[in-house]
């Protein structure tokens, strides 16, 4: 199967859960923004990835796909993204911001101009407005989606023909070709091949409109106004697989599926169309492989989306961490150098790719280019766990566990969102944790209220204190991090 494969539960729970704390379930938020050019207020539905993240990054910029007719398909497109990008260690597609468009006006807004140097005044709204308006307030990335069904198809359309510079990728679902007797569909078979669609991207999806009982072959000779929605589509798809210009195109007529019924699954066909190049060809043995071509293949697959999306993309830091650490626990150290390596080399500024790359070279015993790295790693950020790794290398010392009180933070804790209980309690003056159906981990202090998990690199475990008592703790690790608080002794 091509795809990551994630089998390690405590990775699945990271990166695949996202638990609300309060009763409601959220998806996104409504916002208005006044329109000068349509002299009007606009209702905005948005969904930005965090909603739905179990570790959202807050320095994470996200494509947007631009949807319209918004409060007809906020919802179903938002179960498309979030399911194909978070859930189940979904790669297929990349986390995208979704910007839905209410409507108010919606044949003023969604027929296109008779005149190109005046077009519709909605076009403007997108273009000097609206775009800007959501670059502006949100982490969005320079790739730009427009999604339309029926008259909102022939916007799509439209701006793709005359206005190609306003969006990456285009998906047009059941276009009212027909308006107009065809004008419109005129003008893009005219006007299109003008245009440079280099790398520009289309999905056309087509329903079965046709009258009961009449079968596809008979729609080429058919003249009558009722095939010529469909007739009008047709003669669309047929221009465009001869003349794309550069554009890049696919389609699909959904034999079993009205005008109604398609665009669900006409929107994710096209999403997984327009993304053909996103998932990750590999399989379960390219992830335990003991040689470092999984790093070889994860630079090479994230260098083509880059290209194809016009600015960087890398896998999450946190995800290669955790293969890399993994890889050091079982000693295939040229797997896990690669890996951190190509952390280093994705995520220069953050301190914890050279914190993770000194517990390597610490593994190996290479103590100099252990405190080299710990060094940059403070250089970047200063961290008490870092820094208490140096000074044991350096001779500095820290407080002995054998002085600490560690009975203090002995008690019962419930992981949050998860509602598992974790005892932490004191043997031989060692401070274990327990956690039900698995073996138990030693917490080795570091310095005041900062453990280490015995036997893992990578985990950091900091209690939050209400002066001597604690009242919960957060365990930072390689695959997420987790909060849990106190709940008695």
């Amino acid at each position: 199967m091509k795809t990551i494969f994630i089998t390690f539960a405590l990775l699945l729970f990271s990166f695949c859960l996202k638990a609300q704390n309060d009763e409601n379930i959220i998806i996104g938020k409504k916002e208005v923004i006044t329109s000068k050019v349509l002299n009007e207020n606009r209702t905005l539905w948005i969904y930005t990835p965090n909603i739905t993240s179990q570790n959202p990054d807050p320095e994470k910029r996200y494509p947007v796909l631009y949807l319209l007719d918004g409060g007809a398909h906020f919802y179903s497109t938002v179960g498309i993204i979030q399911q194909h990008s978070q859930s189940n260690g979904n790669g297929t597609l990349p986390e995208m911001i979704i910007v839905a468009i209410e409507n108010t006006n919606r044949v003023r807004d969604f027929i296109p101009s008779n005149d190109l140097d005046n077009p519709n005044p909605f076009i403007e709204f997108l273009s000097s407005e609206l775009i800007p308006h959501i670059d502006k307030n949100y982490k969005t990335a320079p790739y730009k989606m427009l999604v339309g069904h029926s008259l909102g198809g022939l916007t799509v359309i439209d701006v793709l023909t005359n206005f190609p510079e306003l969006f990456n990728a285009h998906i047009a679902i059941e276009p009212s070709m027909w308006y107009d007797n065809e004008k419109y569909l005129t003008n893009t078979i005219t006007e299109l091949p003008k245009q440079n669609m280099n790398g520009k991207r289309l999905f056309l999806g087509t329903a079965n409109t046709l009258p009961k009982g009449m079968e596809l072959s008979q729609l080429k000779n058919d003249k009558s106004i009722e095939t010529q929605h469909i007739r009008s589509i047709f003669k669309l798809d047929e221009f465009l697989k001869t003349n794309t210009n550069g554009l890049i195109y696919g389609s699909k007529y959904y034999a079993n599926e009205t005008h109604n019924t398609i665009p669900l699954i006409s929107e994710y066909d096209g999403l997984r169309f327009i993304f053909d190049f996103y998932l990750l060809d590999a399989s379960e043995k390219d992830f335990t492989n003991a040689t470092d071509l999984i790093a070889t293949k994860l630079k090479t697959h994230y260098a083509n989306v880059t290209k194809k999306m016009g600015y960087k993309n890398t896998a999450p830091e946190s995800l290669i961490n955790y293969f890399a650490y993994d890889a050091l626990r079982k000693q295939h150290y040229n797997k896990a150098k690669a890996l951190f390596e190509l952390n280093i080399e994705w995520y220069p500024e953050s301190n914890n790719v050279y914190d993770s790359y000194a517990d390597y070279y610490l593994a190996q015993k290479d103590t100099a280019n252990a405190v080299t790295y710990y060094q940059k790693a403070l250089q970047i950020k200063n961290n008490t766990e870092t820094q208490s790794k140096l000074n044991a290398l350096t001779n500095k010392g820290t407080i002995k566990s054998a002085t600490v009180d560690l009975q203090k933070y002995a008690g019962v804790y419930v992981l949050e969102s998860y509602n598992i209980s974790i005892v932490l309690e004191v043997r031989d003056n060692k401070l274990f944790a327990k956690v039900p159906g698995q073996k138990d981990d030693e917490f080795e202090f570091q310095s005041e209220n900062i453990f280490t998990v015995k036997g893992k690199q990578g985990y950091k475990v900091t209690f939050e204190m209400d002066r001597e008592i604690p009242i919960g703790f957060t365990s930072a690790q390689p695959n997420g991090t987790f909060k849990a608080r106190f709940k008695n002794r």
